[in-house]
């Protein structure tokens, strides 16, 4: 798009003026819009200030991007929002994705598996509200559309409703140009330090030239489940109806066999390698011990991984070599789904053990997959 036109809005509380400023002066050469909460001493609402950072869309905007004020932004932030952009004009555009997101931060990893820098998101589960971007067309409907919505509601709840009823297909970029800072919210919501991105740019050794690689469609799945990591547990979430929230999912063995998966053999797999990799012997660094079933839960994770995306990609097979951001993402699993305790038993050292069999999991899957497509 040789005619793009992108504008930023900043949307604030005024008492982190001094934080949006900040975030500002980051994307100095996009201009960008301060704009702050109307009613800061009223009952907390992101709402408010969304409104107003969307209705800043100007006439002569080709995309309308609104960040909100306590994010951290990738290098080259503006080469890479522009390189991505003119990859995907028609568009939503979510500049990050939460770890722990119910369904969304799978679909970001999946896509990081199958090498694709798009993700299509859920159109159900909240839309990432940090940094998002539109064709300003559907940015100033939008404005309109908040406009008739009571503070009360949620910004990230509406712009899923109107994107989807309005035929707004929303991708996310992975990795995400986005990450959550450590303020504490303003809404009520504490604990935003811990609400950092599935993979950042910054941690995946990318450039602005990234997202042309990746032009090709990615996969649009309307997958019958996703995978999460919650608790040192893998649970599989199927698309039954139930709310996107639910915090129940179902225990990976018992249910893996309706995808296709073998328990046993995702067992006796993992077996094999802890005792190929010696992680069977007594391991204690500094008075830490190996936590040996969360070894198997992510395992099994990255097993499942392996098999949907090894299945899904045209002609079969596994894809290439494990990326940087496949293995960013492989982290803020960790990061997120492991259980306090076991997070308390590792070091540096064993950290990187269980992410190499997350990693090493999802290459056995993709390769009993290729065994399955052979086979038959």
């Amino acid at each position: 798009m040789a005619d793009l036109k992108l504008s930023v809005a900043v949307r604030y509380h005024p008492s982190r003026e001094p934080a949006a400023k900040a975030l500002a002066a980051q994307c100095a050469e996009l201009s960008p819009l301060l704009v702050p909460d109307p009613d800061p001493a009223g009952p907390p609402s992101p709402l408010r200030a969304a409104g107003r950072a969307w209705a800043a869309c100007p006439d002569a905007a080709t995309h309308h991007l609104v960040l909100q004020d306590d994010v951290v932004l990738a290098k080259d932030f503006a080469a890479h929002l522009k390189a991505a952009v003119r990859q995907r004009p028609a568009h939503g555009l979510a500049l990050y994705v939460e770890r722990d997101s119910p369904r969304n931060s799978y679909l970001f990893r999946r896509a990081a598996a199958l090498g694709t820098p798009w993700a299509a998101l859920s159109r159900f589960e909240h839309t990432p509200a940090p940094g998002f971007l539109l064709p300003a067309a559907d940015a100033r409907a939008l404005a309109a559309r908040l406009a008739r919505v009571p503070d009360a509601f949620r910004d990230d709840e509406v712009v899923t409703a109107f994107c989807r009823e309005r035929g707004v297909r929303v991708v996310a970029l992975v990795p995400s140009l986005v990450d959550q800072g450590d303020l504490p919210g303003v809404a009520g919501d504490d604990g935003h330090g811990e609400r950092h991105a599935a993979a950042f740019a910054d941690h995946a050794g990318i450039d602005p030239s990234f997202w042309a690689a990746g032009a090709a469609e990615g996969v649009w799945p309307g997958l019958p489940y996703t995978l999460e990591l919650r608790d040192s547990r893998c649970l599989i979430r199927f698309a039954t109806g139930e709310p996107v929230d639910n915090p129940f999912g179902w225990y990976w063995h018992d249910w893996c066999d309706l995808l296709g998966v073998d328990a046993d053999e995702v067992a006796e797999e993992w077996a094999a390698y802890m005792e190929e990799t010696s992680l069977y012997a007594p391991v204690s660094v500094a008075g830490l011990v190996f936590p040996y079933a969360a070894a198997l839960e992510v395992w099994a994770a990255g097993y499942i991984l392996g098999f949907d995306v090894s299945s899904s990609r045209p002609g079969g097979g596994p894809p290439g070599p494990v990326s940087p951001v496949l293995r960013a993402c492989v982290a803020s699993w960790l990061d997120g789904g492991l259980s306090r305790r076991d997070e308390a038993r590792l070091d540096f050292y064993g950290r990187v053990e269980l992410a190499d069999t997350c990693v090493a999991g999802f290459r056995a899957g993709c390769a009993a997959t290729t065994l399955v497509a052979t086979l038959e």
